[in-house]
């Protein structure tokens, strides 16, 4: 009897220390947060969008810098979808989030008022409590399921701008997410426009050196 009671002990107290072993944050935005631009030339606020986010040392810049600080929340995105997955994947300093609960991916649908919310706090595999850390939202076609299958389709994806954030612990009250820059996820002009505009342009060219 006094066996069980002590292996129970110890299962609780791991049980206790790996609860406190990871950061606890509140996957929560307000409204109109993220704008669907690649359904409708219309910026709309919808289901449309998946989202998640990503997370990196407290100063940390993200690889996205170097095409966007962020996108727009309207218009269309002057970059690749390519190019940016391949950013968000391949990353070094920063890592898309994982609930450390169930081992998958930290991913929320959008509501219809563009906000982003994921429930219950929950703690993210690889981030310590009472830490100041980088974050920054993703978004992209709610067709896809998971980052790495919109990634492998080269999905419409877009991207807030970076904000600080301080975990907590399982038993504290994480803050909200929400006041985080607004994003939209755009349209990437298609290649017969983009063809289109430089024979327009060469048209121009070739009209003002007759002239």
């Amino acid at each position: 009897m006094k066996k069980l009671v002590l292996i129970s002990t110890l299962i609780a107290t791991f049980a206790g220390i790996s609860a406190f072993g990871q950061g606890y944050v509140s996957f929560a935005s307000s409204k109109s947060q993220a704008w669907d631009d690649f359904t409708s030339t219309t910026p709309t606020l919808a289901t449309t969008i998946n989202t998640a986010f990503m997370w990196g040392a407290s100063g940390d810049v993200p690889l996205l810098a170097g095409i966007l600080a962020s996108t727009p929340v309207n218009g269309q995105t002057p970059y690749s979808y390519a190019a940016a997955w391949n950013d968000i994947m391949n990353d070094g300093n920063f890592t898309l989030a994982i609930n450390a609960g169930n081992g998958s991916n930290v991913v929320a649908r959008t509501a219809a008022n563009g906000g982003i919310a994921y429930g219950a706090s929950f703690g993210v595999t690889g981030t310590a409590p009472s830490t100041t850390y980088t974050l920054f939202f993703i978004g992209w076609n709610g067709a896809y399921a998971t980052p790495g299958a919109a990634a492998a389709a080269d999905a419409a994806v877009g991207w807030s701008s970076t904000f600080s954030y301080t975990t907590v612990t399982s038993i504290g009250t994480p803050a909200s997410m929400a006041g985080v820059p607004q994003f939209g996820v755009g349209a990437v002009p298609e290649p017969t426009t983009i063809a289109l505009a430089g024979l327009g342009g060469m048209a121009l060219m070739m009209f003002r050196r007759r002239k």
